[in-house]
């Protein structure tokens, strides 16, 4: 009787595990996927950005500040900025969001931004293609962007043709003897909304960034630097000492402005060198200069798209 007894029991406990689902069905069927639960496990805790509670109180058309680096990074100057650009959106009434997270560059995070700030990004690894495409369609959907000094050097652009493309020239290196100096920056297009107010130009104390030749594609070169103003002399480090790119301000571009696309709402850009450090963004021109940019590329001006090439 006790030999029938344990037979009994053994069999209907396998008769119960055979009817209920393994823990890896279980969790399948919960989060609806057909991978094994370690790949389920692992996409549970990939890195992906976790929008903190006040995400869903920033307002629509928002501005989006990106700090990351993962080559050269410009600390005093990326604080300059973020602070320039915090008082303006106090005192502009904008909304902002400031990270270093790469994926915030979302399709659907994006949503809330006209505006995509790249505030001297560096580094070849620093944005994923996936990251790349979002904000390629951000800028096909009408969005702006602004880059700021080293997101022009080249680091954040060696695996992303579409940056190469839209910046279109390449850095080749800035004087060292001394780095930071003034120099005189010259109105290029004075009729453009981004040079307004800052008349024939200004004088400036910065790094100044040399390329290998002038902007290609259809641009509008905003202004250039009179290397007679200072030393384009670098006896400091790299292979190239002498970073003269020619007699003539329109020889050197320093900031220059895109239209990206032929179709009605296609983005704009602009690529400023300035903004090594902080001291940078005390300067009253080039704060006119940033703020009309954000307002270009916002479409607070310019509505019909008049100073875009065709």
């Amino acid at each position: 009787m006790r030999n029938l007894f344990h037979f009994v029991a053994l069999f209907g406990a396998l008769l119960l595990a055979a009817c209920q689902p393994s823990i890896q069905e279980e969790y399948t069927e919960q989060h609806n996927i057909e991978e094994p639960i370690e790949a389920a496990l692992m996409i549970e805790t990939e890195t992906a950005f976790k929008r903190p509670r006040s995400f869903q109180y920033l307002p629509e058309n928002s501005v989006l500040v990106f700090s990351g680096t993962q080559d050269w990074r410009h600390d005093s100057g990326i604080s300059g900025s973020l602070a320039f650009w915090a008082k303006e959106s106090d005192s502009m009434g904008t909304g902002l969001f400031t990270t270093e997270l790469p994926d915030i560059f979302a399709a659907d995070t994006l949503e809330k931004f006209s505006v995509i700030i790249l505030n001297s990004v560096t580094g070849a690894e620093v944005l994923q293609p996936k990251h790349h495409k979002a904000i390629e369609l951000f800028v096909a959907n009408g969005g702006g962007l602004i880059l700021l000094h080293g997101s022009g050097d080249w680091s954040a652009a060696e695996k992303w043709p579409w940056l190469q493309d839209i910046i279109g020239t390449k850095f080749t290196s800035h004087p060292m003897a001394p780095q930071l100096q003034k120099a005189r920056i010259v109105t290029l297009a004075p009729e453009h909304p981004v040079m307004e107010g800052l008349a024939e130009g200004f004088e400036h104390i910065d790094e100044w960034y040399s390329f290998d030749g002038p902007v290609k594609g259809k641009v509008t070169v905003l202004a250039g630097l009179d290397e007679s103003s200072y030393s384009p002399i670098n006896t400091v480090y790299g292979d190239i000492s002498d970073l003269r790119m020619g007699p003539n301000p329109s020889d050197h571009p320093i900031v220059w402005a895109k239209c990206l696309g032929q179709r009605t709402g296609t983005g704009r850009m602009v690529y400023s060198a300035l903004g090594h450090a902080a001291g940078a963004y005390d300067d009253e021109a080039h704060q006119t200069l940033l703020r009309n940019a954000m307002a270009w590329v916002r479409r607070d001006v310019d509505l019909e798209g008049r100073f875009c090439p065709n």
